[in-house]
């Protein structure tokens, strides 16, 4: 199993890391899903990308909800991008398949592992896994309405994309800096369950041109 290594512990350096390890899908039109505050842009190259972020509050480009539809024509966008996006979507599902309804040709997702030796330490201990889990006492604004392993997110991210006519052309995990050494490195891809934080995907249209 590849391993993909964030430079820091930030979502910018997620962001950087992508766009480093597929440097060949940000020529065109990149839709951003659940774009937070649009970190991504300032990581794309400006002179081929052309950004446009979607989220259900402002500072969105563009204000839109993933689980009842994105508000944009079908293969409208060269690449689209959804980071730790899906497992916050009621029906994780339908919107998949929105990703690829409206990705001309690629799909770029990651999806978290609380299945790793971090999450599982903190389950033994009676310890919440992160604040997007657990039942609070107050409603909470945001959190995950999916637990799946590493290995469950590979699987249905396989058939899922089949399913939508799109292929897994390459796929990994994604560690950060504290577990960047070459021994850490090679459990992490040997024993993704365990020790690996999130699964990364990136899946190309059937039929579609370009390199990855």
């Amino acid at each position: 199993m590849k391993v993909f290594v964030s430079p820091d512990g930030e979502s910018t350096g997620k962001f950087a890391s992508m766009v480093q390890a597929f440097p060949n899908i940000w020529s065109g039109s990149v839709l951003d899903v659940g774009c937070r505050s649009r970190q991504l842009k300032d990581a794309l190259p400006k002179e081929t990308a052309e950004y446009l972020g979607v989220d259900l509050y402002p500072p969105a480009d563009v204000v839109g909800n993933l689980g009842t539809g994105l508000p944009f024509d079908t293969a409208s966008s060269d690449t689209v991008v959804a980071l730790d996006v899906l497992e916050h979507t009621d029906d994780i599902y339908k919107s998949f398949a929105e990703l690829c309804r409206v990705a001309r040709s690629h799909v770029l997702i990651a999806l978290p592992n609380p299945y790793d030796i971090r999450g599982r330490k903190r389950f033994f201990f009676g310890q919440p896994i992160s604040g997007k889990y657990g039942l609070p006492v107050n409603p909470p604004s945001d959190r995950h309405q999916w637990l799946f392993s590493f290995q469950e997110a590979l699987s249905f991210t396989h058939t899922m994309a089949a399913k939508n006519g799109f292929e897994d052309i390459e796929e990994g995990c994604l560690i950060g800096p504290r577990r960047n050494r070459v021994g850490f490195r090679y459990l992490a891809g040997t024993f993704p369950n365990l020790l690996a934080p999130a699964y990364v995907a990136l899946l190309r249209r059937n039929g579609a041109i370009g390199e990855h």
